[in-house]
């Protein structure tokens, strides 16, 4: 009988879809109705379903403002210079970060740390730290003047 897995878990591997997700998005494979498609096809737990579903749909949603975001806080790095799939790993930390309440911010940015590790570059896990770290501080200054 196979271990349950914990929620925790279950959580990153729906992140780790949708990254990979995005990235097949942006790079010209998939459609969004595709690609809705293929993140119901790897995420066969309802629960994995539902948060990458979330995750997905919110980043496609956003992914105008988690871009510019992003660039405004990007210190000497356009968008297109980034590797593409740091790029995505970014959007989705910084839809969490800033659309998406239920999600602590330090898992945000840890869960967005490790899929940079695993996926992209040795580099990539400072990286997206000090690009979500900055968007965490600047939603954090929106929050406070609200």
């Amino acid at each position: 009988m196979k271990p349950k897995s914990s929620l925790a878990s279950l959580k990153r591997k729906a992140r780790e879809v949708v990254v990979k997700t995005l990235y097949e998005i942006e790079m010209g494979g998939l459609d969004e109705t595709s690609a809705r498609e293929l993140v119901m096809k790897k995420c066969r737990r309802p629960e994995t379903q539902n948060f990458a579903m979330r995750l997905l749909n919110k980043t496609m949603a956003h992914s105008d403002e988690a871009d510019k975001i992003i660039a405004e806080v990007a210190e000497n790095w356009r968008l297109s210079r980034m590797a593409a799939i740091d790029r995505n790993v970014l959007r989705l930390g910084t839809v969490e970060l800033m659309f998406m309440d239920e999600v602590p911010e330090k898992v945000a940015i840890n869960e967005a740390i490790e899929i940079a590790k695993r996926f992209s570059t040795e580099n990539s896990g400072r990286f997206v730290n000090g690009i979500l770290d900055k968007v965490a501080r600047l939603n954090r200054e929106v929050r406070d003047n609200i």
